[in-house]
């Protein structure tokens, strides 16, 4: 009796050894995604396919359209292009272009969160962008 107990108890042990091993592993995450789908619309909201999509870390960047990083590829049919590397958990200033039209200056997404594709749409048009007046002489 004294055997079969104490056999039982080993297998017990290795049991709960061997289901706590599995609980830590598959709890862990070996990198978090981030990632950002961009919406690219006219004014009308029509989705534009075929636009350039750059995403720059600070609006001086931005501005100088400088350290900005590119799509891969432009926008799809439905006018969407995602980012899903090198991205952190920041805002980002996005810039669309597409022949002559573009985005308003200074648009900024949230915060990006992890393990999420986050989205944001923007709206490109001939009428945005600096407007510099007139000087009369």
């Amino acid at each position: 009796m004294k055997k079969t107990s104490i056999y039982s108890v080993i297998v017990l042990m290795i049991c709960v050894c061997i289901s706590t091993s599995f609980t830590t592993i598959s709890a862990e995450k070996p990198f978090a995604l981030i990632g950002l789908q961009v919406t690219v619309l006219d004014e009308k909201g029509n989705v534009i396919e075929g636009a350039e999509v750059t995403l720059y870390a600070n609006e001086d960047d931005a501005w100088d359209e400088e350290n900005g990083m590119k799509a891969k590829d432009k926008t799809n049919k439905n006018g969407r292009v995602k980012f899903t590397k090198g991205l952190k958990e920041q805002a980002y200033y996005v810039v669309a272009k597409k022949g002559d039209q573009v985005s308003e200056d200074g648009l900024k997404s949230s915060k990006l969160s992890k393990n999420k594709m986050n989205k944001i749409n923007v709206i490109i048009s001939k009428s945005h962008g600096v407007s510099v007046p007139k000087v009369k002489n």
